[in-house]
């Protein structure tokens, strides 16, 4: 007789089931207290910072670019032609250091002109003098003429006077000599007043020539000058920092050739977002990085005027230079604005704004991280300054979070 087994296997059946659904609750239990896979990031892939305790400093930065306080900015002084380019932008030079050379064929003429011009004024004053010479030196021979005249009749009156009252010799030749005397003596007195007034005119007239020669000298420096100013210099210490012209380019009277800007002389100035400019104050210090060092500064001016929504600060240089330090060098500026006494700060988290409320994760023991509503305050480059939310040494994920910002729990796994 056969036997029926199949309710034995019913049996089987029904525990397998009442198994699996233990496992099922069993797990569903276990899901509920854990963090699902969802919920899980890799330790590696997160960083975190402690909230500290402490006096916190706080700056605002700025990238800019150094200037020149005194910068030189090169002109044509002429029409001209750009013949040769020495030196090009970023090249320092000394006052003689050439930068350009131009030509101008005109200027060059003019130069010899003034030259000749220049010595036949000289040579001219050569001729009067010795024409003058010659005139003074007839008129004083004709002056000791007379003098010599004039003393022969006196020596002849002398004689005649003693002989006239012993009758040797007439009364009427005597007084002719006596006129002859008179006569003489007036011809002196003209002829030395003459000499005088021949000694002024010769005296002007060397003025005058002089007076010419100085005008051709001057002539001369003018166009010198010109042609000279076509061998451009750099006139200061510093660097070139832009070049506006190319070679064989015509230039005009008054065109911009190229800047010079001191090496020595420099300041900073400071592209400061707006959002930023209520804490900016004249007379805080600064520090510039040049990626060389820093420079120490001082906030001298706060420009008005916003321009893509930056405003330009203007640093004075009061600390030693660093050795790349240049006209345009780009560098970053701290500018320390206040400090805040006994103030909890952490390393600032990204996307997180000064004065505002945010929710990051907090890490726990139990290797979890538990969101938590943060309320911040002020904020440097580096660090913010926690409100609320938060306590000394606890620690707080950095990473951008918002991906898991639905769940209240997360799990770190290595």
């Amino acid at each position: 007789m056969d036997v029926l087994v199949k309710p034995k296997r019913q049996f089987k059946r029904l525990h397998s089931v009442v198994i699996l659904l233990g496992v099922l609750i069993f797990s569903s239990i276990w899901l509920f207290f854990q963090p699902s896979y969802a919920q899980q990031v890799n330790k590696k892939d997160i960083w975190s910072a402690s909230v500290k305790q402490g006096d916190l400093a706080l700056s605002v930065s700025g990238f800019g670019r150094l200037k020149s306080k005194k910068p030189r900015l090169l002109t044509a002084k002429s029409q001209a032609t750009v013949d040769e380019i020495i030196l090009k932008p970023g090249a320092e030079v000394t006052p003689d250091s050439v930068i350009l050379k131009l030509s101008d064929p005109n200027i060059t003429q003019s130069v010899r002109d003034a030259k000749r011009a220049y010595i036949d004024s000289q040579n001219q004053r050569i001729q009067t003098d010795i024409n003058q010479k010659r005139e003074l030196l007839a008129q004083q021979a004709e002056l000791a003429r007379i003098q010599a005249d004039l003393e022969s009749a006196e020596l002849e009156a002398n004689a005649q006077s003693q002989l006239v009252s012993k009758g040797i010799v007439s009364n009427i030749d005597y007084q002719r000599t006596k006129l002859q005397v008179r006569q003489l003596t007036r011809r002196l007195e003209i002829e030395t007043a003459r000499i005088t007034q021949l000694e002024a005119l010769h005296a002007a007239n060397l003025k005058i020539a002089d007076s010419n020669i100085l005008a051709q000298q001057e002539a001369l420096d003018l166009v010198q000058q010109q042609l000279d100013s076509l061998t451009v210099k750099a006139g200061i210490y510093g660097v070139v920092q832009s070049l506006r012209v190319e070679l064989g380019q015509a230039v005009s009277l008054g065109e911009q050739l190229a800047l010079v800007g001191s090496t020595t002389d420099l300041y900073a100035l400071l592209n400061v977002p707006q959002s930023k400019m209520q804490s900016i104050q004249l007379a805080q210090a600064v520090r510039i990085n040049t990626r060389r060092g820093e420079i120490k500064g001082e906030v001298i001016r706060i420009d008005p005027v916003i321009n893509n929504g930056n405003i330009q600060v203007e640093v004075a240089l009061n600390g030693e230079l660093t050795d790349n330090a240049r006209p345009e060098l780009n560098i970053e500026g701290t500018i320390a604005v206040g400090q805040l006494q006994d103030a909890l700060f952490i390393k600032k988290p990204v996307n997180v704004k000064a004065f505002s409320n945010s929710t990051l994760f907090k890490l726990t023991d139990n290797g979890s991280a538990i969101a938590t509503p943060v309320q911040f305050g002020a904020a440097t480059d580096e660090q913010i300054q926690i409100l609320a939310g938060a306590e000394p040494n606890e620690q707080f994920i950095l990473n951008d979070m918002t991906r898991w910002q639905a769940h209240t729990h997360i799990a770190i796994v290595k």
